[in-house]
């Protein structure tokens, strides 16, 4: 069973992610922000990591090097709502710096499925 770490400060964004995979064969983590999420992903094996760029303690960005740190081929599909221009810039970075995917907030179920299944298989 793949394991799928879900990082997000908006509680209501990771239940609706949740929600989203609940039909799958996946084994879901959830953290509220970086920190909290880079420590789930030490501690288990994770098979995709999706994670929104403006968190609290620990952003998208900090969160995304260190993972790319400790495991150089992890998948990683970021996430972002953060306004039309800043959003897409953080996303681009985001990409830059070894996320596989990108999404814009919000997205479709089918979109979401469909990148998160073409990430782990």
């Amino acid at each position: 069973m793949k394991t799928i770490l879900l990082i997000d400060d908006d509680p209501k964004m990771l239940d609706l992610l949740k929600h989203y995979l609940r039909k799958e064969s996946v084994y879901i983590l959830s953290a509220p922000d970086g920190e909290e999420g880079l420590e789930l992903f030490t501690a288990n094996a994770v098979d995709l990591v999706i994670i929104d760029i403006f968190m609290p303690n620990m952003d998208g960005i900090q969160t995304i090097l260190e993972i790319k740190q400790k495991k150089s081929d992890s998948q990683i599909l970021v996430i972002s709502g953060g306004g039309e221009y800043t959003g897409l810039e953080y996303l681009k970075q985001a990409k830059a710096l070894g996320a596989k995917e990108a999404l814009v907030k919000p997205f479709t179920q089918e979109d979401f499925l469909k990148t998160a299944h073409k990430m782990i298989g």
